[in-house]
C-alpha cells in the first residue's frame, strides 16, 4: 500500500527502547515506533513505568529514546529478464 509518510528529507526519527525487569529476575528489552517526534517515543517510556508500578509488584520497567536520521538512497531496478 502506497502512502506518503510526509517526511523531510533531513528528517530524524525517534524510537523508545524499554526494558523491563520482572519479580523474577528475567529482564527483556523492547522496542517501540519510529515515531515522528522524540515526546511520542518519551510517552512510550513513561507508559511502562506508570503500567509497571501499577499492575506488577516486584518489577519494574525503565527505558531511554533513541534518535535515527535516515540516509535514503536508490535501490536499483530488479532485472526484466526473465529468470531460468
Amino acid at each position: 500500500m502506497a502512502r506518503d509518510i510526509g517526511m523531510a528529507e533531513d528528517a530524524s526519527l525517534y524510537r523508545a527502547v524499554i526494558t523491563k525487569t520482572y519479580a523474577d529476575g528475567a529482564t527483556y528489552t523492547h522496542y517501540e515506533g519510529p515515531y515522528a517526534k522524540p515526546g511520542q517515543a518519551r510517552g512510550r517510556v513513561s507508559f511502562w513505568r506508570r503500567h509497571f508500578q501499577k499492575t506488577k509488584p516486584g518489577a519494574s520497567a525503565d527505558g531511554h529514546i533513541e534518535e535515527c536520521r535516515p540516509q535514503w538512497r536508490r535501490v536499483a531496478e530488479p532485472s526484466s529478464r526473465p529468470r531460468t
